[in-house]
């Protein structure tokens, strides 16, 4: 029997190198310097929002929360492209678009508690649902009464 030949398994990282393009770290480090430069605007609380999503040869393309700090950056542009001239040596255009960020109850669903109703708001709500004539309807204000009963009980 001929002794099998084991291959040392590459490490993930080194797999990786191997699918991206060579000039990823470049193009990374250039994306962080721009990230940088947006966050290190103290004066102007809106360039601090500015979220970085890529840099072409021709483009600069960043997020802001909401349409009016987009306006806002957008009214500012030349101002900004000219910065960014002074600063990285390249004339771009910019691409300005409008992502909310960080809004968690975006994607969770609220829990609005039920309102604290009466006794007699209750039971009023029952009285009025022995006078409809739809009995689905009539069954829905019922049940509505007694959730709403038991609610104001606990």
């Amino acid at each position: 029997m001929t002794p099998r030949h084991k291959k040392s398994p590459q490490p993930i990282q080194a797999l990786f190198r191997k699918l991206l393009p060579r000039e990823f770290r470049q193009q990374r480090a250039q994306n962080e310097h721009f990230q940088q430069f947006f966050s290190g605007h103290k004066g102007d609380a809106v360039f601090q929002m500015v979220r970085l999503l890529n840099v072409t040869e021709q483009y600069l393309h960043v997020s802001l929360p909401n349409p009016a700090l987009a306006n806002y950056f957008r009214l500012h542009g030349q101002e900004v492209r000219q910065q960014i001239k002074q600063q990285f040596g390249q004339d771009l255009q910019l691409k300005i678009s409008v992502e909310p960020q960080g809004d968690e109850s975006a994607t969770q669903p609220k829990y609005n508690p039920l309102p604290h109703y009466s006794a007699e708001v209750t039971e009023q709500i029952g009285r009025s649902a022995d006078a409809v004539e739809d009995d689905e309807l009539k069954a829905a204000l019922k049940s509505l009464s007694r959730t709403l009963h038991d609610k104001d009980q606990q």
